[in-house]
């Protein structure tokens, strides 16, 4: 009787501790849990709790518990290192649940990217791709899992996003981008979108993207390469205009400058790339030295380039689209927005 009342006594105080750590946040009793991934526990009248799932008007309160250590991140502090005013965290989380960003890409680079940008908080998120997973996307692609080979790379990707966020948007669009569709594309995704993240890996389509939302004044982040590259140290963030090291990125400049009307870029050497007008367009790309292959892979041959003979690792791919999400976040949480230039 005694070792009874000792497991009702500890799982009793288990509830209430689970309660005192979080706080104020409404609790609803369920018998049966509406969504089989969210996982519940069992107070000491073996009644299941599931927390703010199915009631709306807690989806205010659940986006804060999910994202307050985010706003605290980005909210300003003061000089005394005292903790951050309620408010200033609150509306960080409110900016980043009002924003809209799109993923186009869902490859090793976007796949991480975005989900980034869902854990961080953004409230809509528009996801562009056509390809489906296959097995050997496994070393690079988040969502490439057993369970998931022969499946939409987007349609998985959405269900991830929601399970980390139910209360995220999550738009599929099945398609490519090409120079002939982009125009439509972002007619369909104008006016909300603010901020567009490329994780293309064909350099025709990347130009035709970032030309469309440099001629829309919509910020971008672009990627580059990151097959034959070992070391994530060597990953930054700059001008397009001074990205080295690139193949991809060299090879999208280029064609920007060709086709789109962008400005000339730096000349031949290091001293140069500090004498060209920056065009306000960031890119990730990796100082280290691309490993050689036995082809061209600059992206000229298809928009569906995989690792080829040069390889990838998730380690790499996961850093570029973490890079890419944290200036997407920064822009938006603190309203400084990186507008293109030309």
């Amino acid at each position: 009787t005694s070792s009874v009342k000792g497991n009702q006594r500890s799982s009793s105080l288990t509830a209430t501790s689970r309660r005192r750590m979080l706080g104020d946040v409404d609790w609803v009793r369920l018998r049966r849990v509406t969504r089989p991934f969210l996982a519940a526990s069992v107070d000491n009248e073996g009644v299941e709790l599931v927390k703010d799932e199915v009631v709306s008007e807690s989806e205010e309160k659940s986006t804060s518990l999910r994202f307050s250590g985010v706003g605290r991140l980005y909210s300003e502090v003061s000089e005394e290192g005292l903790d951050v005013p309620e408010l200033e965290s609150s509306a960080v989380v409110q900016r980043l649940t009002a924003s809209t960003v799109a993923v186009v890409g869902l490859g090793g680079v976007g796949s991480w990217a975005a989900e980034a940008l869902c854990r961080s908080g953004v409230g809509n998120l528009i996801l562009v791709d056509l390809d489906d997973i296959c097995i050997s996307n496994t070393n690079r692609q988040v969502m490439a899992l057993t369970s998931t080979v022969g499946q939409m790379k987007i349609d998985e990707m959405r269900r991830r996003l929601l399970d980390i966020n139910p209360n995220c948007n999550v738009t599929n669009i099945h398609d490519f981008v090409t120079p002939d569709n982009v125009a439509p594309l972002m007619d369909r995704l104008l006016p909300e979108l603010d901020v567009c993240l490329d994780a293309i890996d064909g350099y025709r389509e990347k130009a035709a993207l970032v030309a469309a939302c440099a001629s829309s004044g919509v910020p971008i982040v672009t990627c580059g390469g990151a097959a034959g590259r070992q070391d994530p140290s060597q990953i930054v963030c700059d001008d397009i205009t001074r990205a080295e090291e690139c193949r991809l990125l060299f090879s999208c400049r280029k064609n920007l400058r060709k086709f789109y009307g962008f400005k000339k870029g730096p000349g031949k050497g290091e001293k140069n790339t500090h004498k060209v007008k920056p065009w306000n367009i960031l890119a990730v790309f990796s100082t280290e030295k691309q490993k050689m292959a036995p082809r061209d892979e600059n992206g000229s041959s298809s928009f569906r380039v995989c690792d080829g003979a040069f390889g990838t690792a998730c380690f790499v791919t996961g850093t570029y689209g973490f890079v890419a999400a944290s200036k997407i976040v920064g822009m938006i949480a603190t309203g400084n927005f990186v507008r293109p230039s030309q």
